[in-house]
């Protein structure tokens, strides 16, 4: 199974993973984190600045997985400052507005 690959540290986590939301501003990944996370909605939610993160603890399959999920800023200032926390992510969630025709 591919949780196999990861490194232990000293904690009760069987797996950890880094995952990433990236997509244009205005799409939702800050929505989603927060739904993800914490079970919460914001309707006027503000622009993420930089990078924010939030950890969640699931079980799949049995293990005790810890995710760090990192949503990146969408604005196109912030594109060089978020290229840099791709790096040791084991997965990236693009998340796009399907109404958007541009």
């Amino acid at each position: 199974f591919f949780f196999e690959h990861m490194s232990k540290e000293n904690d009760s986590f069987d797996n950890r993973f880094k995952v990433l939301l990236t997509g244009d501003s205005g799409v939702g990944k800050s929505s989603i984190l927060l739904r993800f996370t914490d079970d919460s909605f914001a309707q006027d939610q503000p622009a993420t600045i930089g990078v924010d993160f939030k950890v969640k603890a699931i079980d799949v399959e049995g293990k005790k997985v810890k995710l760090t999920i990192w949503d990146t800023a969408g604005q196109e200032r912030f594109r060089t400052l978020t290229s840099s926390y791709y790096r040791g992510a084991q997965g990236v969630i693009l998340v796009y507005d399907v109404t958007r025709k541009e």
